[in-house]
């Protein structure tokens, strides 16, 4: 029997992935704060932020004032932080524009109702210059289900990258990282736990970052 709640809202996907519920945990958060040059004071934000240990990381490991956005108040419940996360969702961001020198948004675009929306709400926040760090599924083709999944609703890495573009970004960086999910797949499977579609074939996982135009190159 299908379990009636998504994937990230599941023990069974916090006990393999661990508070990130993402695969490769941290992995693309360092490598993502780590290109962009993240500094100690830079206001930071991460939509759906979860039980926010980006937040988390980002102010301890980074020196960043780091917010975080969630629409699920059960995930904000259980999340280990409270301060300075805030229930919203990715599509309708309640902050100033220009607030932010990054933007994080972790295995989150393609489950926002329109992403489309989601990033001029991210271009929006952003300063000139501003970064923009992107995780998630990708596939091979336009076939993906409106599911409850990444799964599901994964569409292909140049559609994805065309829309980043479209919303006012210049992308500076794209990289595969597909073993992280068959790496979390594959221990999801030997725990008995599933998500959506997760049979469907030639699904991959990227890291993406982009810079809000507007800025100057040195």
């Amino acid at each position: 029997m299908r379990c009636a709640a998504p994937l990230w809202e599941r023990p069974g996907l916090r006990a393999v992935a661990g508070d990130t519920l993402r695969p490769g945990g941290f992995a693309l958060t360092d490598r993502a704060a780590e290109a962009m040059g993240v500094l100690p004071g830079w206001r930071v934000l991460d939509v759906g932020c979860g039980l926010g240990a980006t937040v988390a990381r980002l102010r301890a490991r980074y020196g960043a004032k780091a917010y975080g956005v969630e629409p699920s108040a059960a995930q904000v419940e259980r999340g280990a932080i409270r301060s300075g996360v805030i229930r919203a969702g990715g599509d309708c961001l309640p902050f100033g524009d220009g607030t932010f020198s990054a933007v994080f948004c972790e295995c989150v675009l393609s489950l926002l109702p329109d992403p489309r929306a989601g990033l001029r709400e991210f271009h929006r926040v952003l300063l000139p210059g501003g970064f923009l760090a992107l995780s998630d599924l990708c596939a091979r083709d336009d076939g993906g289900s409106r599911g409850d999944s990444c799964a599901d609703r994964a569409v292909p890495l140049e559609s994805t990258r065309a829309m980043v573009e479209k919303s006012g970004f210049e992308t500076v960086l794209v990289e595969d990282h597909t073993r992280l999910l068959t790496d979390l797949a594959a221990r999801l499977a030997f725990a008995g736990e599933t998500g959506g579609r997760t049979g469907r074939g030639g699904l991959g996982y990227y890291l993406m970052i982009a810079r809000k135009r507007g800025w100057t190159h040195a």
